[in-house]
């Protein structure tokens, strides 16, 4: 098997007669980005990461995350913020979004309770023309 510069393997005669090694190697290029194997375990072993690769793994902007810190599951060594993978999964479950399973549909014909809202009594400034 032939390597890519990157360090994956590529495709050659072996894995070309093997469905599931072709599979597999399109996997790792996916998962390692075209980072080398060693750099790819070094960073996946590290207990905590930064506010770059928390926001990478949330998937979300690392100024999102600064913004929220002290909202937020994180640790703190001196003036070092760190993020545990527990802390990660902890931010994603407190945004997580699950609809009310015992809500009932609206049928047609019913008020909704969005038509019984009322406007607010705070006053708007009107524009005039």
């Amino acid at each position: 098997m032939r390597h890519h510069p990157a360090g994956t393997p590529t495709a050659d005669a072996s894995t070309a007669s093997n469905p599931d090694l072709q599979g597999l190697t399109a996997i790792l290029r996916l998962i390692t980005n075209g980072e080398d194997a060693n750099t790819l375990l070094r960073r996946l072993a590290t207990l905590h990461v930064d506010y770059t690769e928390a926001a990478r793994r949330l998937n979300i902007p690392e100024k999102w995350l600064r913004e929220r810190i002290s909202s937020l599951p994180h640790r703190k060594m001196g003036k070092f913020v760190g993020f545990a993978d527990e802390d990660l999964r902890a931010i994603s479950e407190m945004y997580a979004v699950r609809p009310d399973l015992n809500a009932k549909p609206i049928a047609t014909g019913q008020i909704s309770t969005a038509a019984t809202l009322t406007p607010s009594r705070r006053s708007r400034s009107r524009s005039r023309s």
